[in-house]
C-alpha cells in the first residue's frame, strides 16, 4: 500500500535530514498512526498516538484510529477536541444505534469511520482559540477538507513555527485517500451523494491558509515530517485542482445539472476566474416506440403485447407499470431486469415481482445486494431483500419474444451493476447501462460506489464494452428518454481524460495503486451487519481485494469488546496481485452483553501497509 512505513524514532534532539534537528522537548515516531508528544516541566502533551499518560492530549479530528490511538494517554488527561467533533466524540454508541436503520437508502455518503465509543473531552476547541500549556500557547486554526471536523494546532517551540496538522496533508503533497472529501456542494444544489471532492475547495482554502501561516515544520497524523511545507503545500492545491478539473471534464452530471451548476463546483475549487472544460454531448435521439420510459423504469414491449421491465425504482414506477395493463399496452410483465442496487431502480421491485409474478433478472455483482441487502454496506441501499433472482453471466444470451438480450457485468456507476444489450431485427442494438454513462459522459461522482481505476474492471471494462458493441448501437440510462451514442473521437476524450486522472490521483495519494485512495472497501466484512442473541456465536466474512501490483499476505487483528470477542484464531490471508480473497472470523457475543447495536473493528498489516481499527461489522443483540 503505501510507498513508507519504516518507522522512524526521531527523540528529543534527533537529526532529521534536510531539516536538522527537532526543537528540545518535541518527540516524533513515524508509525500508522504517528506518535507526538511535548514534555516541558515534567509534564507530556500527547498527540495522534500515544502509549504513556499525559496531562493534555490533543484531537485534530474524531476518525476512529485516532481516537483509539490516543485513548489509552486520556485516562486522567485534559483532553481537547474540535468543537465540530463534538457530537462523533460523545454520542458515538447513539450514532451506531441509529446507523443500523440509516445504512439503508443512504445518500450522505460521508466515512463512517467514527469511534466505536464516546471519550470524554475537557474543552472543545474553535476557529481563533488558544490552548495554554506550560508557558506554550497553541492557536486553533480550522482546517476542514479531508474531515468536516479538521482543526490544526499552530505553535512556536525553539524559535520554529511548528503546526501540528492531523490528517490535512502528507508529506510530498499527498493526502491518505479522496474518498473522505466526499461532501455536499450547497451553492451548487449538489448533495452528498453526487459530491464528488465536495470538501476539495476548502481544502484548498485550508491549505492555503496555513501555507500564509509560513510554518518551518508539519507534523501529521501520518506518514513522515513534513520539512518542505511551503513546496509541499503548494503540490498539494496544484495537484488536487488538476484533479477536479479533469473530473469535470467528462462529468455527466452536465446533462443533468447543468453548466452554470458546475462552474459553481469548479470555482470553489478552482478560484474565481478558472476555466472549467465541460464534454459537450454526444449524438442522442427519441427513444424507439418498444421503450417506453417511466422515469427510472424503461418497460420493452413485445409486438404481441407483453412486457419486460428494467427497473422498478419507486411508487411511481410501480403504479406506471399497473397503468400500463389496465390500459392494454401490454397483457402481462414477463420479466425484470435490475441494472444495479440503487433505491431509485430497486425500492419496488420485490412488490412488482409478487405482484406480476414473474422473475427478477441479474449478474451476480447485484444479484446479492437484492436477495441480502443488510449483509451490505453502500449508497442507496434497500432493506427488504427480492425473493429470488435468476443470475445471468456475462455475455451470457437469451431470448424473450422477439428480442435477444446479452447480459452484462458493466460497473460503471457503481461496482455491482449490470448491463442489458438488447437487439431486434428491426432496430440498431440498444445497451441499456443502468447510470453509467449520460450523453456528456461518466457517472462516477460518488466513490463509495467502488469506482475502481483498473484495467481489469471498472470505467476501463465499460468503455471496451462500449467500444466492442455492434457498429451503431445506442446506449440508454436509466434517467434518460433517449438513446445516445458516442463517436470514437468522443470515447477516445472519455478514455484519455479517464486515463490523465488515473495517473493524477496516483501521484497525489501514498498507496502504490491509487485504488487504495478511491476504494474505501478493499477491505470489508460481509455481512456488514447481524443479528445475534448474547451468548450465541456467528460468523463473518472479511474480504480483501489486493489491488497491489504484487503479491502480498494480510494479517487480521480484531479489536475485541466487551461484548464481542473472536471465538477462534484468524488466520493470515496471502492474495495475488489484484487478487480478491476472504477469511473468515468467529465472533462471540458475550453472555452479559446487552441489547442493542455492538461493533467490532479490524486492523490490518501487509508490507508497507498498517491501518487500525479500519473497518468495522455491526451485530445486533435483540431485546
Amino acid at each position: 500500500m503505501m510507498r513508507l512505513l519504516p518507522v522512524i524514532s526521531l527523540l528529543f534532539l534527533s537529526s532529521f535530514p534536510g531539516w536538522g534537528k527537532l526543537p528540545t522537548g518535541l518527540s516524533f515516531e513515524e508509525g500508522p498512526i504517528n506518535a507526538v508528544s511535548i514534555q516541558r516541566n515534567g509534564e507530556r502533551m500527547s498527540l495522534y498516538r500515544a502509549a504513556e499518560p499525559a496531562k493534555v492530549v490533543l484531537l485534530t479530528h474524531a476518525r476512529r484510529d485516532l481516537v483509539e490511538a490516543v485513548r489509552p494517554a486520556t485516562a486522567g488527561a485534559r483532553v481537547v477536541a474540535p468543537e465540530k467533533s463534538r457530537s462523533a466524540l460523545t454520542q458515538a454508541e447513539a450514532f451506531w444505534e441509529q446507523f443500523w436503520k440509516k445504512r439503508f437508502n443512504y445518500y450522505e455518503q460521508q466515512v463512517n469511520k467514527v469511534p466505536v465509543r464516546s471519550l470524554a473531552v475537557s474543552r472543545f476547541v474553535k476557529e481563533g482559540e488558544l490552548v495554554k500549556w506550560q508557558g506554550l500557547e497553541l492557536a486553533v486554526m480550522e482546517t476542514p477538507g479531508y474531515s468536516r471536523d479538521a482543526v490544526t494546532y499552530l505553535t512556536e517551540i525553539g524559535g520554529k513555527r511548528i503546526a501540528f496538522t492531523g490528517d490535512l496533508i502528507w508529506e510530498g503533497g499527498r493526502v491518505f485517500d479522496l474518498y473522505s472529501f466526499r461532501d455536499a456542494i450547497p451553492e451548487a444544489r449538489i448533495g452528498g451523494y453526487h459530491g464528488y471532492g465536495g470538501r476539495f475547495g476548502q481544502w484548498v482554502t485550508s491549505l492555503q491558509k496555513l501555507a500564509a501561516w509560513k510554518p518551518d515544520l508539519v507534523v501529521p497524523a501520518r506518514g513522515p515530517l513534513i520539512t518542505n511545507p511551503a513546496g509541499d503545500l503548494t503540490a498539494a492545491v496544484k495537484r488536487v485542482q488538476a484533479i477536479y478539473k479533469n473530473y469535470l471534464s467528462t462529468n455527466a452530471l452536465h446533462w443533468y445539472f447543468g453548466k452554470e451548476r458546475l462552474e459553481l463546483c469548479g470555482k470553489r475549487v478552482l478560484g474565481p476566474g478558472a476555466q472549467v472544460e465541460l464534454m459537450p454531448f454526444c449524438e442522442h435521439v427519441d427513444l424507439p416506440p418498444w421503450c417506453r420510459h417511466m422515469s427510472t423504469t424503461k418497460l420493452l414491449v413485445s409486438s404481441d403485447g407483453h412486457g419486460f421491465a428494467l427497473d422498478v425504482g419507486g411508487e411511481h414506477q410501480l403504479q406506471m407499470l399497473r397503468k400500463a395493463l389496465v390500459d392494454g399496452l401490454i397483457r402481462k410483465i414477463e420479466g425484470i431486469w435490475v441494472t444495479h442496487l440503487h433505491n431509485d431502480h430497486t425500492a419496488r421491485v420485490p412488490a412488482a415481482a409478487r405482484e406480476f409474478g414473474c422473475p427478477v433478472y441479474a449478474v451476480a455483482e447485484v444479484a446479492d445486494g437484492l436477495r441480502q441487502p443488510g449483509a451490505w454496506f453502500l449508497p442507496g441501499l434497500i432493506p427488504e431483500p427480492v425473493d429470488e433472482v435468476v443470475v445471468k453471466k456475462d455475455g451470457e444470451q437469451w431470448a424473450w419474444r422477439e428480442f435477444t438480450f446479452t447480459s452484462h457485468f458493466f460497473p460503471g456507476q457503481m461496482y455491482n451493476h449490470g448491463g442489458l444489450l438488447v437487439e431486434r431485427a428491426d432496430h440498431k442494438p440498444v445497451f441499456f447501462i443502468g447510470d453509467s454513462f449520460s450523453p456528456s459522459g461518466i457517472d462516477d461522482y460518488c466513490l463509495m460506489n467502488r469506482n475502481l481505476m483498473r484495467e481489469d474492471t471498472g470505467y476501463f471494462l465499460c468503455l471496451r464494452k462500449v467500444r466492442a458493441l455492434p457498429q451503431g448501437s445506442w446506449l440508454v440510462n436509466q434517467h434518460i428518454p433517449h438513446l445516445f451514442r458516442f463517436t470514437g473521437r468522443e470515447l477516445d476524450y472519455l478514455e484519455k481524460q479517464y486515463r490523465i486522472r488515473a495517473s493524477m490521483i496516483a501521484d497525489l495519494v501514498p498507496w502504490d495503486d491509487p485504488n487504495y485512495a478511491i476504494d474505501e472497501e478493499w477491505a470489508w466484512f460481509h455481512p456488514y451487519a447481524s443479528e445475534a442473541r448474547a451468548g450465541e456465536r456467528l460468523e463473518v466474512e472479511l474480504r480483501l481485494w489486493n489491488h497491489s501490483p504484487r503479491k502480498r499476505t494480510f494479517t487480521i487483528r480484531m479489536e475485541e469488546t466487551d461484548s464481542l470477542k473472536v471465538a477462534a484464531a484468524v488466520p493470515e490471508i496471502t492474495l495475488a496481485p489484484r487478487a480478491t480473497g476472504k477469511v473468515t472470523v468467529p465472533l462471540l457475543v458475550g453472555p452479559a452483553a446487552a441489547a442493542g447495536v455492538r461493533v467490532i473493528t479490524a486492523s490490518l498489516r501487509s508490507e508497507g501497509i498498517a491501518v487500525e481499527h479500519w473497518i468495522e461489522t455491526l451485530v445486533k443483540v435483540p431485546e
